[in-house]
Order: structure tokens, then C-alpha cells, then sequence
């Protein structure tokens, strides 16, 4: 009996219970047969559409085979690719190890670079440097001159710094020291021969030295600066020519100006001034200012050193010609004075600045290019007024002490025979002491020229001026007890003592007036004179004077037997006594001017009461 199939898309399915202990998956069921009458449609079917399809599936198998090729073909050029960067690879880690050690070579030349360009600039000398010392004169062209020298002295510093350990720059110390051997003999003819215009002045002074020193021997200053750190002996040679000229160009200029002081001078006289010798132009008007104490007043100006208008000029020398210029001896003293200061000091910062021990370090100057067209500015130097009224520069200010004894010793090389003149000038004038109030006048006068030239750095000048001023304080002293005696004379002959009293004439009260209103100018002068460091000496005579003053009155009031008529006559006096202090040139605020008037205005209100009571 046979069995008809399952219908299409249906399966059978047999379970099987296997025995044993757990139970087995079945396997799946066989997939199920095709339907012939279907299977032979489909495959027409598909047949047909495979024709049509023919050439598409052809062209689809070329193109997997031509991809194949190609795949094969790519994978063959990766394969070759990675082998090739597997090379670049080591060369590329190859190259980086060389640049490594390049690197370092080239951090290594770095290193020594700077020295090796430092050794090679101060071992080269340029062509133009050469041809500058060895072709030319200084006198042809100092400006080049000038920056060859510093170049040259940085060579030579820098070749024997390294002599002892480049060959090179021992090689080179014969050819520096040429150069240099050259410039020596050089570089004095050529100094010398800028200052021998001073050598004429004897037959003129036509030379005005202030700006031969400014515009020619301080701009060359680095020569003789050189000269004497290379060759002591030449930079002596130079500094004998310069001392030797100046030395006589002072010498002949300070006596010349004397000269002439002197003939002004002895065109007015001083006469004799006692306070108590009165004459009779002091008697003539008891109620004005006598002549000789407004001249007296007007002669204080002659202490002030910055004085204006004609009177405080400095005098020249030319104005002695005239035989009716005259001037007191305050005025002379203050010319000489201001002449010797300005020249002493200007000559004194001219020594410090040009002749002082040049510095070793400096700074080092541009390249010389060409001795034929290379610029050069002048060394840049503060300049020093005709006057020398200038202060020293910072240089001069901060030179080492040793340094200053050089130029003390120049400077006295150079000034001591002048100021030989200008003592001798001096001395005349104090040979006749003058007053008293012109010799405090020539004190303050020459208190100010030590100050300024202190506060100029002149210090070999403060001596000198201390001289004078230890010469001046004597006489001064002297002066004043002078008058202290003569007005104790008179007031013993007004009291009748001694000699003149005996046969003098009595004093008259018109005189006593006279001489209370000369010591009120007195006063007044001393006052606007007045230091504060010697008010107690300067003030110390007045008292004593005052004393005398006193005593006079009273004696000479004591004689008027009407007491309101002595009171009377001891306001008036006491009264012109205050009144010539306020008028005189002392201030008014000045304490012991105030002192003054206190103790003259308490007798004056006392002679006042006295006669009120009567």
C-alpha cells in the first residue's frame, strides 16, 4: 500500500523517546522535496532570465576577476610599501641621531663664539688705524688723531692681557708697540705747540688763555691723557711747556693789574678818623648827617662781591690812566680780590681737568673706518666761563686725593709768582691801616672770596685768602682800641685830667653831639658788618667804646649847673644817638641793634622824667 507525500510546505515530525536517564534534541527534519511540476517552471524560469541576463553576468564575472587582479595587485604594493617605510623609518631615526649630534656641535660654537669674536676684534688692527699713526701728523688731523689714540690704547691693552696665552697677540706686541712708540713722539711737539702762544705774552698778554684752555687744550685732553699713562716722561714734557708759559703769563698779568691798583689806590688817601678827634665839618650842622659819615656808608657796598652798577664793577686796568679815577681802598682790595679768585680757580679747574691721573677703564670708542673721512666728535667738556666763575665738575669734585696734591703742585708752579704781585698790592694797602670800618669791610669782603672759592673747590687758594684775613682781624682790633683812647682822651679833657685838660680848651657840647652821632654810625656800621661766628670779638670793642661814650656825656652834662637845662641836654643827645641808629645801614631788627636802642632809650625816657619832675 503505497503512501501519498505531505503536502507541500508541510513537514513530519517524528518523536522518538530514547531511553536512558535525559532526553536528546531530535534532530531537524530533512527539508522538503521540491515539487517537480514547480521546480521544472521555476527552472525554465530562471533559465530564460539567465539568456537574458547572459552578458550582464559576464561582465559581472570579468569585473570580480579584474577586482581580484587588482586586489592582488594592491596587496602586493602594500606588502612593497611597508617594506620601503620600514627603510625610510631607519633612515628617518638615522637622520635624527645626526641632528642630535649637530645640534649640540652647533650649541657648542655658541658657546665659544662671543670670545672668539671678543679675541678676534682685539687682535685685528684696522688698516685705517695704521695708516692714521704711521702716514700722518696729529696736526694734519687731530679729530682722527683722537680716535685712533683710544683705539690704539685698546689694543694695546688687549694684546697684553692676551700675550700670555694667544700666540696670536704676542705676534702682534711688536706692531703696537711701533704704533705706539710713533704716537709718542708725536702726540708732545703737536701739545706744545697749541700753548706756545703764551709765550709771547710778555710783550702783550694778547692771548686770552681761558679760551685757549676751553676750545684747544681740554679738547685734546685724551693726548696728554695717554702720553701719561704710556710714557710719564713725555706727559712731563708737556706739562714743564704748559707750567713755564702760564707761570708767566699770570706773573705778568697779576703785576701789570697791581700796578695799576696801586696808582689808583694812592689817589685816595685815608686820613686819619678818630671818633674822638672831631673836626670841624662835623661841627658845622650838629642836625644833619656829617658828609664823612654818609661816605662812610656809602663805602660798605664794597664788602658785597655781587654788587650792581658801576661802583661794584671790577676795575680795570686801562681806567689807572686816568688821572681823576681814584677809589678807596675797600673797592681796590675787592678787585684784587674777585681777580685773583676768578683766575686762581678757573686755572685750578683747567690743572684738575686736563692734568689729573686719567681713569683705566674707559669706555671704548667707534671703529676708525679711514684716517682720510672718518668723523669724530671732540671729547664732550663742560666749559669753564672767561671769569671762572664756573663750579668744578663732577670729575674734578670726586678726583682721589692723591690726584688733587698734583694739581696743588701745579697750580702753585704755576700761580705762586703771580700772587707774589698781588701780596705785595695787599701789603701796600694795609701799610697805612685804613679805618676801622674799611678794614671790617675787607674782612667781609674776603670772608665772601673764601666761601666762593670753597664752595669752586679751589683748594689751594683758601690758604692764601686765610692770610689775608689773619693779616686784616689785627689791624682791626687795633683800629678799635684806637678809638677807644681817643675817646677816653676827650673824655679826660672834658673832665680836665691830664695834659689836655690842663691846657686843652674844654670840649664843647656841639663836639660831645658830634661824637655821640659818629659812634651811632659806627654802630650802625659794625652791625650791617656783623658775623654771627665773631659777634662777640666785633661787639666786644663797641662796648668798651660805649662805656667811654657814657662817661663823656656825663661829664660834660654834669658841668651844666640847670638840672632841667642837663636833662634837657642829655635827651638831645641820647635822642641823636637813636636816631643815627635807625637811620644807618645796620637792620633795624638786628638784636644787638636792638639791644642798642633799648639801652640808650631807657636814659633817654629817664632824662625825660627827670625833667617833667622839674
Amino acid at each position: 500500500m503505497s503512501t501519498m507525500p505531505p503536502p507541500r510546505g508541510s513537514s513530519l515530525q517524528v518523536t522518538l523517546d530514547s531511553p536512558g536517564p535525559s532526553r536528546q534534541p531530535s534532530p531537524p527534519p530533512p527539508p522538503p522535496l521540491p515539487d517537480p511540476l514547480l521546480d521544472e517552471a521555476e527552472e525554465d524560469a530562471d533559465r530564460e532570465l539567465f539568456l537574458r541576463r547572459q552578458k550582464e553576468y559576464t561582465d559581472l564575472e570579468r569585473s570580480v576577476e579584474a577586482s581580484a587582479e587588482l586586489l592582488t595587485s594592491l596587496a602586493s604594493y602594500l606588502t612593497t610599501f611597508q617594506d620601503n617605510l620600514g627603510e625610510v623609518s631607519g633612515q628617518i631615526a638615522d637622520l635624527q641621531a645626526r641632528s642630535d649630534e649637530i645640534e649640540r656641535e652647533l650649541k657648542g660654537r655658541r658657546v665659544i663664539l662671543p670670545p672668539l669674536n671678543a679675541l678676534l676684534s682685539d687682535l685685528i688692527i684696522p688698516t685705517s688705524l695704521v695708516l692714521t699713526i704711521r702716514d700722518t701728523e696729529p696736526s694734519a688731523n687731530p679729530q682722527m688723531w683722537l680716535q685712533a689714540i683710544a683705539e690704539l690704547e685698546d689694543k694695546m691693552t688687549a694684546v697684553k692681557a692676551r700675550g700670555s696665552k694667544v700666540k696670536a697677540a704676542r705676534e702682534l706686541e711688536s706692531v703696537v708697540e711701533a704704533l705706539a712708540l710713533k704716537a709718542l713722539h708725536s702726540l708732545p711737539p703737536f701739545l706744545l705747540t697749541l700753548i706756545r702762544p703764551l709765550r709771547s705774552v710778555s710783550k702783550g698778554l694778547s692771548t686770552n688763555l681761558a679760551v685757549m684752555q676751553t676750545s684747544l687744550l681740554l679738547k685734546y685732553q685724551p693726548f696728554y691723557a695717554f702720553l701719561l699713562r704710556q710714557s710719564p716722561r713725555h706727559a712731563k714734557m708737556v706739562e714743564r711747556g704748559y707750567v713755564n708759559a702760564a707761570r708767566a703769563y699770570f706773573e705778568t698779568g697779576i703785576r701789570r693789574y697791581a700796578r695799576a691798583l696801586g696808582a689808583i689806590k694812592a689817589r685816595a688817601p685815608d686820613k686819619p678818623d678818630l671818633i674822638g678827634s672831631v673836626s670841624a665839618e662835623d661841627l658845622a650842622d650838629v642836625k644833619k648827617t656829617p658828609p664823612g659819615i654818609k661816605a662812610m656808608y656809602d663805602r660798605l657796598q664794597f664788602a658785597d662781591l655781587e654788587g650792581e652798577g658801576e661802583a661794584s664793577a671790577v676795575v680795570l686796568a686801562y681806567q689807572a690812566d686816568d688821572v681823576k679815577f681814584a677809589l678807596p681802598v675797600e673797592a681796590v682790595f675787592r678787585s684784587l680780590g674777585l681777580v685773583v679768585l676768578d683766575n686762581a680757580s678757573s686755572e685750578f679747574t683747567f690743572i684738575v681737568r686736563f692734568f689729573a691721573r686719567p681713569a683705566l677703564a674707559r669706555e671704548r670708542p667707534e671703529r676708525v673706518r679711514s684716517h682720510e673721512s672718518t668723523p669724530l666728535d671732540s671729547p664732550v667738556l663742560g666749559p669753564v666761563s672767561d671769569t671762572g666763575r664756573s663750579r668744578l665738575s663732577t670729575r674734578a669734585r670726586r678726583t682721589p686725593e692723591p690726584e688733587l696734591k698734583d694739581a696743588e703742585r701745579i697750580w702753585h708752579e704755576v700761580l705762586d709768582s703771580g700772587l707774589e704781585s698781588a701780596t705785595s698790592l695787599f701789603n701796600a694797602c694795609i701799610a697805612t691801616p685804613p679805618p676801622a670800618i674799611p678794614l671790617l669791610t675787607m674782612i667781609r669782603a674776603n670772608d665772601r672770596l673764601l666761601s666762593i672759592a670753597e664752595g669752586r673747590g679751589a683748594l689751594p687758594l683758601v690758604p692764601f685768602l686765610t692770610g689775608w684775613k689773619m693779616a686784616l682781624w689785627p689791624l682791626y682790633r687795633k683800629a678799635m682800641d684806637a678809638h677807644i683812647e681817643s675817646l677816653k682822651a676827650l673824655a679826660n679833657e672834658a673832665e680836665g685830667k691830664g695834659l689836655a685838660g690842663v691846657f686843652g680848651k674844654g670840649v664843647k657840647d656841639a663836639a660831645v653831639r658830634a661824637v655821640a652821632v659818629r659812634y651811632a654810625a659806627l654802630f650802625a656800621c659794625v652791625v650791617a658788618l656783623s658775623d654771627e661766628a665773631e659777634e662777640a670779638m666785633m661787639f666786644s670793642s663797641m662796648t668798651r667804646l660805649r662805656a667811654e661814650l657814657t662817661r663823656l656825656i656825663q661829664i660834660q652834662a654834669g658841668k651844666i649847673k640847670d638840672v632841667p637845662a642837663r636833662h634837657s641836654f642829655l635827651s638831645s643827645i641820647y635822642e641823636a644817638v637813636m636816631h643815627e641808629l635807625v637811620a644807618g645801614p645796620g637792620a633795624p631788627t638786628h638784636p644787638r641793634l636792638q639791644a642798642e636802642l633799648s639801652f640808650f632809650r631807657t636814659r633817654e625816657e629817664e632824662a625825660r622824667r627827670r625833667i617833667a619832675a622839674r
